[in-house]
């Protein structure tokens, strides 16, 4: 019988985050994944949005901003682990407006922003080029998040993947999650396609694929899949080095060797991985607006992924409502990345049974989805 202290169902950024921490505490981890460890965070532009995605008070924020302040030690941490260079970029990120209506909501963004942090600038149309000159002045305006980083997405979730392995994890890879075993009331183990794994903690973090496994424990968690769509260019004269977000949605991020990573579409209730001339062509329309350089660029790459968005988009993140031993962290929708090392270390602490842990993240747990008579088994 395979048994370990702790089963993770998920192999991606969040998921291996919580088996490494786990497993430096000397935890026996399991971390099954359905295909290759790590490959749903691949499609991440890697953005460290902690305050491009707030515009008012947030249970999330203070977590979204300590999580963004630990990438410059968890730079060094990983690199040092694993040989992997998660290529922290620190030239921060420019919003912008595109209409008389956007430039509103985003003055309304500044100014809750600002209050709280009077690093950030608000730019006029014609400020912009001053600050990254690759853009153009054809905006209704900006706001400058110097604090905003980005890194590169595949690299981080391979330097997770690699580092929990080094810290003792145990990583079965194209091992789907069939079942959930669950014996009066507590989660014992799990059934996969290689065989069964028991455990007396088990963590689902399976991104926009944990609703359906959850389903059959009686619990209905209104996590959805959400396509987005990308591609990169890459530019062989002058290159922006500020992430530009627009408030539509649309981002460019800088990589090195001039690649211009662009997304993304938002496509609600689909785990479709296809990519589309529709979708390429409105992110190359919107782009090519802020960054006229990307018209010279030459298009290298075009994907597709699938992001978690709970049905209130806060992410979820705590015990089962009524299955011990049970817990579930999904929901993070585009903030995977951002939220990946303080997510790992929350995670560890609260099925360690950290009070504080478990008071912190009262916002995100599962329980405020349960509405009905628990089931039992």
């Amino acid at each position: 019988m395979k048994t370990y202290d702790h089963i993770v169902i998920g192999g991606g950024v969040i998921g291996c985050s919580i088996a490494y921490r786990l497993a430096k505490e000397g935890v026996s981890v399991a971390v099954f994944d359905a295909g290759k460890a790590g490959q749903a965070s691949m499609a991440a532009g890697g953005m460290l949005g902690a305050q491009n995605e707030f515009e008012r008070e947030n249970p999330l924020l203070d977590i979204a901003l300590e999580s963004r302040g630990m990438f410059p030690q968890l730079r060094d941490e990983l690199l040092s682990n694993t040989g992997i260079d998660i290529e922290l970029r620190t030239a921060g990120l420019i919003k912008t407006a595109a209409t008389e209506q956007d430039r509103d909501e985003l003055r309304r963004q500044y100014h809750f922003l600002s209050e709280k942090d009077p690093s950030i600038q608000w730019l006029e149309p014609e400020e912009v080029p001053e600050i990254e000159p690759c853009m153009t002045s054809r905006t209704a305006g900006a706001i400058l998040l110097e604090k905003d980083h980005q890194v590169k997405a595949p690299l981080l979730a391979q330097a997770f993947l690699k580092a929990a392995i080094h810290a003792g994890a145990h990583v079965y890879e194209e091992a789907q999650a069939v079942r959930l075993l669950i014996q009066q009331d507590r989660i014992v183990g799990i059934d996969t396609s290689i065989g069964s794994f028991y455990a007396t903690q088990v963590t689902v973090a399976a991104g926009a694929w944990s609703s359906h496994l959850l389903a059959d424990t009686g619990f209905s968690l209104p996590v959805i899949p959400v396509k987005g769509e990308c591609l990169s260019i890459r530019l062989a004269g002058p290159a922006p080095v500020k992430t530009v977000f627009a408030a539509d949605g649309c981002y460019i991020v800088p990589k090195r060797n001039k690649e211009m990573l662009i997304g993304a579409t938002s496509i609600p209730d689909s785990f479709d991985t296809s990519v589309t001339v529709r979708g390429i062509l409105s992110l190359l329309q919107r782009a090519s607006r802020l960054l006229p350089v990307l018209s010279d660029g030459e298009i290298h790459r075009t994907w597709a992924g699938v992001r978690p968005q709970a049905a209130d988009h806060l992410p979820v993140m705590g015990a089962h409502p009524f299955i011990g031993g049970l817990n579930i962290c999904t929901g993070h929708y585009r903030n995977g990345i951002l939220l990946s090392p303080i997510t790992g270390i929350l995670m560890k602490d609260y099925v360690n049974g950290c009070q504080e842990t478990h008071k912190q993240l009262t916002p995100f747990a599962p329980a405020r989805f349960w509405c009905q008579v628990p089931v039992k088994f």
